[in-house]
């Protein structure tokens, strides 16, 4: 009886996602407290070993790819604690017909300890061929309790420096977040409690769209994703520290995951160094240092591993622990794993 009730006690501290009928992680009561004990398990064990856990909220593949074993071999090495890793819907799979890939149900049971279930990336052609058949997917996963997070959704992209050195030009995408799909997506967000991730290229002419929809819809939880990730500071003459700060105490739904480049990183188109919280190779610009300090709750940790460089998971491991250590002690710990336990699970990691 006694076991019971801790294990009621423990479900009612999950969000939605984890606790209703339905759920592919709540077909008992006992396999969910494990999901989530699992998760806390593996935390605690890298720690215990003198190592600080991360939790990479932003990471994505190509699913029909991926070595999973290899992957979480990798995970194991580098300590990394736990990872939303989402499948992109592309190279064909969006033409035969694929709306939800379910690679989170593929993680979660083979390795239940590490992944958490995330939604599917947002990106062409899945949002601009058939945007309301993908999101009609997304909704039904997440309200089925399938994923605990919604995916990274693009609404204004440029192509990454790869791309561009590829000559990989056309993923240059502009989905107004103040149209019909940024409301649906914020909708679904308010309506579910579950997060969801945007990537919003840093510029005065989007600013002011996200802070209506960020004032329209205050229960959907925002992340925004690539903080301070600039590819041309002359479109971007509002957005600082104090700006971000300033939107951190007016909505307090809104993170920001840390996933940029290192200091030399370098925009091909625009030729800037487009990781602006830099003061110089290893070292926080003090006014970003200063922010993240100040509000650690509301910076996550981030890899943003994608399907054309998976493989290089050992340099943005090293990258992002460069960052991580250029933070006081106590945000260390708060960014790394912290913020996004308690975004997750409504509660403090404890």
């Amino acid at each position: 009886m006694h076991t019971r009730r801790r294990v009621i006690k423990t479900l009612c501290t999950l969000p939605l996602w984890a606790c209703a009928a339905g759920n592919a992680f709540a077909q008992d009561a006992d396999r969910t407290a494990r999901l989530k004990g699992g998760y806390a398990q593996r935390l605690k064990k890298i720690l215990a070993a003198g190592r600080l856990p991360y939790i990479d909220i932003e990471s994505s593949c190509n699913s029909t790819r991926l070595d999973i074993d290899a992957f979480a071999r990798n995970m194991e090495r580098l300590d990394i604690g736990l990872m939303a890793l989402s499948a992109d819907i592309g190279d064909g799979q969006f033409d035969r017909g694929v709306r939800f890939d379910n690679l989170s149900e593929r993680l979660t049971a083979r390795y239940p300890d590490r992944f958490i279930p995330v939604g599917n990336g947002g990106q062409p052609p899945a949002l601009t061929n058939a945007p309301d058949e993908f999101l009609d997917a997304q909704d039904a996963a997440a309200r089925s309790r399938q994923i605990a997070l919604l995916g990274e959704f693009e609404f204004r992209h440029y192509p990454s420096p790869r791309q561009v050195r590829r000559g990989e030009l056309q993923r240059d995408g502009a989905i107004p977040i103040d149209g019909p799909i940024g409301h649906r997506v914020f909708g679904m967000s308010a309506r579910l409690g579950i997060a969801f991730q945007i990537h919003y290229e840093i510029e005065d002419a989007l600013l002011v769209p996200l802070e209506q929809m960020l004032t329209q819809y205050p229960q959907a939880k925002v992340i925004w994703c690539h903080l301070a990730q600039i590819r041309y500071i002359e479109r971007a003459a509002r957005y600082t520290p104090q700006y971000v700060e300033g939107l951190i105490n007016r909505f307090p739904n809104l993170y920001f995951d840390t996933a940029f480049g290192g200091y030399n990183s370098i925009y091909p188109i625009s030729n800037q160094r487009h990781a602006r919280v830099w003061a110089a190779p290893g070292t926080l610009a003090p006014a970003w240092r200063d922010l993240i300090a100040a509000y650690p709750k509301r910076f996550l940790s981030a890899l943003d591993l994608g399907g054309d460089r998976i493989d290089q998971i050992v340099e943005y491991d090293r990258d992002h622990r460069i960052f991580l250590s250029s933070l006081p002690s106590e945000a260390q710990h708060q960014v790394a794993y912290r913020s996004a336990w308690s975004l997750l699970f409504n509660e403090e990691f404890t």
